[in-house]
């Protein structure tokens, strides 16, 4: 089961093809599952928190691909050209944190936490 279908995607005001939609909502709920240890896939229903989750990393991971052909450097004695690191640290960190923000308080059908990462 998909966390967000493309239909509610389209519905929250989303842009994308699907074929590029398909791409990136799995990245999504890929980086969701490490976070939450895959809790989140033996559910019988979807929290919304984590459709606008998904929605928002979608977001993301189309703005830093796009990224990815702009110029983060260029120089023109002996000229090189650098372009923005679509897979850097501060991306993988605002990935992280939004899952957290957006996950904080929620639980699985079990009650346990999403984010709870034991003790």
């Amino acid at each position: 089961m998909k966390y967000l279908t493309y239909n509610e995607y389209i519905n929250m005001g989303g842009e994308l093809e699907p074929p590029v939609f398909e791409r990136y909502e799995y990245a999504a709920e890929r980086a969701i599952d490490r976070e939450t240890f895959g809790r989140i896939k033996s559910m019988l229903v979807i929290p919304s928190a984590v459709k606008m989750l998904v929605f928002e990393l979608i977001a993301v991971n189309a703005k830093a691909d796009i990224s990815q052909e702009q110029v983060k450097s260029e120089s023109v004695g002996s000229w090189s050209k650098t372009y923005a690191d679509i897979n850097s640290e501060d991306i993988q960190r605002k990935k992280v944190d939004m899952i957290m923000d957006y996950l904080a308080g929620e639980a699985d059908d079990n009650g346990t936490p999403l984010i709870y990462r034991g003790c």
